[in-house]
C-alpha cells in the first residue's frame, strides 16, 4: 500500500541522487538509489534488498567521499560535499522507514 510518507521518500530519494550524481559526477550511488525507487514500485516486497541495496549505496557515498576529500584534495567544493550529505540523509530515512509497515 502506497501512503503519502512513502511515495515522499521516494520522490526525496529521486530528486537528491540526480542533485548527488549532477554535483559529483558518482553515478553508481546515483543509479543505486534509482534502483531502489524502481523495486519499490514494481513490488513493495522487495525490503530486504531495498535496504542491503540503502546500505551499499551509503558505503559506496562514504567512500567516494574519503576519497574526494583527503585523497583527491577537493576541500573547497561545498557543493559537492553538501549534496552528498543531503543523499545520506535521505538514504538513511528511507532505509529506516522500509519496514515501516503500520
Amino acid at each position: 500500500m502506497w501512503d503519502a510518507e512513502k511515495l515522499f521518500l521516494n520522490m526525496l530519494v529521486i530528486v537528491s541522487a540526480s542533485l548527488y550524481w549532477f554535483s559529483n559526477g558518482h553515478m553508481i550511488p546515483a543509479l543505486i538509489g534509482y534502483l531502489i525507487v524502481i523495486l519499490f514500485f514494481i513490488d513493495e516486497t522487495f525490503d530486504i534488498l531495498s535496504l542491503v541495496l540503502a546500505i551499499v549505496a551509503l558505503f559506496m557515498m562514504i567512500y567516494y567521499f574519503v576519497v574526494d576529500f583527503y585523497f583527491r584534495g577537493e576541500v573547497d567544493d561545498f557543493a559537492k560535499f553538501g549534496f552528498s550529505a543531503l543523499y545520506m540523509g535521505v538514504i538513511y530515512f528511507k532505509s529506516r522507514n522500509i519496514f515501516n509497515k503500520w
